[in-house]
């Protein structure tokens, strides 16, 4: 029987890259893309955010989400379903068109991550790990808490966000002192030494 090996340490640099077509911040939530050739920069898996920024180009709010597909999740933001509008896609749809009637800006950006490994797993930007649905879940989940302490509104519904109550559960199966560095790391956002 096999023994499992405990995380001791994760440093992870979270690189946000914004997708922009010719240069130029891209409405993606609202048009089509304008040529094929530009449909390539949003197709596979993504962990994504949504940057809400005021007319000053202050950040006021995200929203950070993940798919598998992402140029299908982004047609839900365009058009999402009509019927249940206290779905995440009309919300955030709603939040978008909000901050643009306001004279603010959308700006949608990737995650981008250098390479790093979990006990022998290499976790990347690849469509290799991407194409895994932990990975984009585990990734989205860390992105979250990340912004919970950086952001001045996170648009995500963390009471119910069923990925943090998994990365809480996976800081619980760590040793109580390195529980503890984890938390202060998080709260003054802080690197691991």
């Amino acid at each position: 029987m096999s023994t499992l090996t405990p995380v001791e340490s994760l440093t992870i640099p979270l690189n946000w890259r914004p997708v922009l077509v010719e240069g130029q911040i891209y409405p993606w939530h609202r048009k089509l893309q304008k040529y094929l050739k530009h449909r390539e920069l949003i197709t596979g898996p993504r962990i994504y955010r949504w940057v809400l920024k005021n007319n000053s180009g202050e950040v006021e709010a995200v929203y950070i989400g993940q798919g598998e597909k992402f140029q299908k999740r982004l047609a839900k933001y365009r058009w999402p379903a009509k019927t249940n509008a206290k779905s995440t896609d009309a919300i955030i749809k709603k939040m978008l068109v909000l901050c643009e009637e306001k004279g603010g800006t959308v700006e949608l950006q990737f995650l981008e991550i250098t390479g790093f490994e979990i006990n022998g797993q290499l976790i990347d930007s690849s469509t290799k790990s991407l194409g895994n649905h932990e990975v984009r879940i585990l990734l989205e989940s860390i992105a979250i808490v990340t912004a919970k302490s950086e952001m001045p509104t996170l648009l995500n519904r963390l009471s119910k966000n069923v990925h943090e109550k998994d990365l809480e559960s996976l800081l619980r199966s760590l040793p109580p002192k390195r529980q503890q560095e984890i938390l202060d790391i998080l709260k003054t956002n802080k690197q691991p030494s």
